[in-house]
Order: C-alpha cells, then sequence, then structure tokens
C-alpha cells in the first residue's frame, strides 16, 4: 500500500564569510540538521554562502524552487557585513519596511539601557514586506513565498537555537502534520577495516531498500549507520532493528563496542562494572587525555581510582618506579618503558587493571629510528602486561586522540577475551634508540 505520508524536505542556508574561509566551524548547520531529523523533516541540500547580496540571491531563489520550506541562518544585524535581509528584499521583490512594533519595542529597550537610538539599530527593524518578526531580543524573521516558508534566524547560537525550539520546528510541525519520520541508528564496530565491512554487508542494502547503510570510520572505530523511514517513529525503529540484527550477524558481535553514543570508554567502563574492577592510568604523550575520556561517561567514579600525568623521565622514574636504566638502555618511548609504566601505576594505585601511554606526538622530538606518531601502550592486568606499539600519522592532537583511542581498545578487546590481539600500525616492536626522547 502506497504511503499517505510525504517526505517533506527543505533547504538549508548558512551565510558568513567566517564560515566560508574556515574561521569558524558550521555548528549551526549540524544542529539545524539534527533538529529536523528528529522531528521527521529532511534536508535535501545545504549551502554556505559569503557576505554578498549576488551570491546570497541565487542561492535563495534555488531553495524556493527546491524545497518545502528554507532556513538561513546568519548575516541578520546592525553591521555593514549583513546583507541577508537586503538579498532577500532583491530575491523576492519585498521591500525593506520598518516593523512598527519592533521599532517601538527597541526604543523603549534602549531608553531602559540609555542608550540612544541610531541607524545602526534601526536597521535592525527594517524586514521584507510581509515578514513576521520571531524573537523580539534577537534578529530574526520569517516569511511566507509563493507558498514556501522562509525562516531567517541569527548566527548567533544561543538565539538560533532558541528561535529553532520556539519558532521554527512550532511552525513546520503545524504546517506538515502528515509527513513521514526518520530515525538514525549507529552500530560502533572495532577491529574490522570498513573495507572488509563493505564486503561483508554490500548486499543487504538490496535485500532492505527501506533502510540506507552508511560506513562512517571514526579514530578507533567504525560504524555502520542505519537510516530508516515509515509512516511513524515505532515503524521507522523496527526497520532500523531489524537490519542491526542482521548486521551484527554478519559482522560478528565480538566486534561490537557499543549502539548510539556508548563509545569505547563506554564499554570499557561497563566491563570494569561487571568484574568489579578498577583501573589507573599514567599518561606521558596524552597528558590526561585519556583519564578525561574515562572520566567523561558518568559513574566512572566506581572504576576509574587515579591517573599519573608522567610527562618526564625524572616523573616516570619517581611517581611509578621505572628503572632509569631501563629508559637509558630503550628510551622513554618504547615497549619496555611502556611495560614499566602500566606495571607501575597498577602497583601503585592497587587496581586490578592499567593502562599506560608513551609517545612522540610532534611536531618535533622524532628521530629515524623513532619518528613523530611513534607510540607505544601498555595494559597490566593479573593475567599479564601486554603492549602495542603504533605509528599514527597527523598534527599533534591527532597523533594524541589516536593514542588515547588505541588504549582503550586494547583494554576493551583484554576485557572481552580477544586471544587475537592485534597490533594496530607500525611499528610492532620497539625500534630501538637507547636514550631517545621522552615526549
Amino acid at each position: 500500500m502506497m504511503s499517505q505520508k510525504q517526505e517533506v524536505t527543505g533547504t538549508l542556508i548558512t551565510i558568513g564569510d567566517e564560515i566560508l574561509f574556515g574561521s569558524i566551524p558550521n555548528g549551526n548547520a549540524q544542529h539545524i540538521a539534527i533538529e529536523l531529523r528528529s522531528r521527521g523533516f529532511l534536508l535535501s541540500g545545504m549551502v554556505v554562502v559569503g557576505d554578498e547580496e549576488e551570491k546570497i540571491i541565487p542561492v535563495l531563489k534555488r531553495g524556493i524552487e527546491l524545497s518545502h520550506f528554507v532556513i538561513v541562518t546568519g548575516g541578520l544585524g546592525p553591521t555593514d557585513d549583513d546583507r541577508t535581509s537586503g538579498a532577500v528584499s532583491r530575491a523576492f521583490l519585498r521591500p525593506l519596511m520598518p516593523d512598527a512594533a519592533y521599532v517601538e519595542w527597541l526604543k523603549r529597550r534602549l531608553a531602559e539601557r540609555g542608550r540612544a537610538w541610531s541607524r545602526e539599530i534601526a536597521r535592525m527593524a527594517d524586514l521584507p514586506r510581509g515578514a513576521r518578526k520571531i524573537g523580539l531580543g534577537m534578529a530574526g524573521y520569517a516569511l511566507e513565498h509563493e507558498g514556501v516558508p522562509c525562516y531567517f534566524l541569527p548566527g548567533v547560537p544561543s538565539e538560533m537555537q532558541w528561535l529553532m525550539e520556539h519558532e521554527v520546528m512550532p511552525d513546520l510541525d503545524a504546517r506538515f502534520p502528515h509527513r513521514r519520520r526518520h530515525v538514525k541508528h549507529v552500530l560502533r564496530f572495532h577491529g574490522l577495516p570498513e573495507s572488509s565491512m563493505n564486503q561483508l554487508l554490500k548486499d543487504l542494502g538490496g535485500q532492505r531498500p527501506e533502510v540506507q547503510i552508511g560506513y562512517l570510520p571514526q579514530i578507533g572505530e567504525n560504524w555502520i549507520t542505519l537510516f530508516a523511514s515509515g509512516e511513524d517513529e515505532a515503524e521507522a525503529h523496527d526497520r532500523a532493528r531489524a537490519v542491526e540484527e542482521e548486521v551484527v550477524a554478519r559482522l560478528g558481535a565480538v566486534h561490537l563496542v557499543g549502539r548510539g553514543d556508548d563509545g569505547l570508554e563506554v564499554a570499557v567502563g561497563r566491563l570494569l562494572r561487571e568484574r568489579g574492577w578498577k583501573v589507573s592510568v599514567a599518561e606521558s604523550c596524552t597528558g590526561g587525555l585519556l583519564a578525561r575520556k574515562i572520566t567523561a561517561v558518568s559513574g566512572a567514579s566506581d572504576y576509574f581510582e587515579r591517573g599519573f600525568v608522567t610527562y618526564s623521565n625524572a616523573a616516570k622514574m619517581e611517581l611509578l618506579g621505572v628503572d632509569g636504566q631501563l629508559i637509558l638502555e630503550h628510551g622513554a618511548v618504547s615497549g619496555p618503558v611502556a611495560a614499566a609504566m602500566a606495571e607501575g601505576t597498577r602497583a601503585r594505585a592497587g587496581v586490578e587493571a592499567s593502562l599506560s601511554i608513551s609517545g612522540i606526538a610532534g611536531p618535533t622530538g622524532g628521530t629515524p629510528q623513532k619518528p613523530v606518531g611513534t607510540v607505544f601502550i601498555g595494559c597490566s592486568t593479573p593475567a599479564g602486561t601486554v603492549v602495542e606499539g603504533h605509528l599514527f600519522s597527523g598534527n599533534r592532537e591527532h597523533v594524541q586522540e589516536c593514542a588515547a583511542q588505541a588504549a582503550l581498545a586494547l583494554l576493551w578487546r583484554i576485557l572481552t577475551h580477544d586471544s587475537q590481539l592485534r597490533r594496530s600500525g607500525h611499528p610492532p616492536e620497539d625500534p630501538g634508540g637507547a636514550g631517545g626522547p621522552h615526549p
């Protein structure tokens, strides 16, 4: 039976040179897209355009032609580079006119604060003919053009979010009550390359066309995204869950870290809690990032005991009991020192599990034997101590992020009794270099 509910799609236009030039991230677009999808609306396109009327005008016209609704964010305000309203006026042939009620409100507000009226402030009240002011304390308005509702929101994130919640979404709900619903499920896997996952699932999309299967590589994980639609949310979730079961069966539950927002730190915490274990960490090149990841999970105090940031060789020796001769022979960035760090923190904290990280995050400090990105990770448990060697690429922050995620992944594999501990990256063994640099 054919669906009686329609797909409602819109166009999102973000205006601003700062975003176009990469000076700031486009967080507004992400927020709006997520908010729309959660309520059964989709975006058919996103456009970023600079603060030039000549470039904004054709984008506005195109959005009206292609979409059930248009949302524009940015370019509203009292300064010369706020060009959205002028572009709307020209694109839709709607002259700018002062909104009398808003002018009165603005003058009262300025008088209360002892500020004088100015032409720059007056610009805030000049709206395209037929527009409806939304949000008195902020820039923003709505209008309907050729039957298409258009919402013009400020670029300030807090103001945009308030108007989305209190103005845009209620209006869209009222205009399009009979629409299909959409849900997104995320499955997080570890230990499987993206290409292998695709090979195992490549025929599943054809069998379940009502669910779109996507692949999203992440640091330390590979995600499978399932985007499903239905007459209502229940039907959409049922369809996604049916495909979920098949995906897990094909890829293996042993590789499944978690679902949705539950990443490695959540999975590790759950396994530690189930065993009644405590964990402690010793970090060098990550400077506390691993401890922050673990403790970002609510209830981490149940299993996280303490963390050491032992950046210098002296700290490794004094706080963790690492033998100075070991550092001289192998270097601070080495498998033996990572093992000693893990064993030292486990003994001093009196815990069942410990993790250690020592590496060269860069951009300086590398040598031919131990280039930037060389990282060693140790994990000590009652079963013994395991050390992994890695060579990560990227800038300093990326190397640190990769190292912290790799440490969590190592502990996760050990806690899930993975007997096939996979080494990630290169070098798999200590690349040598006596007296090498400490991170």
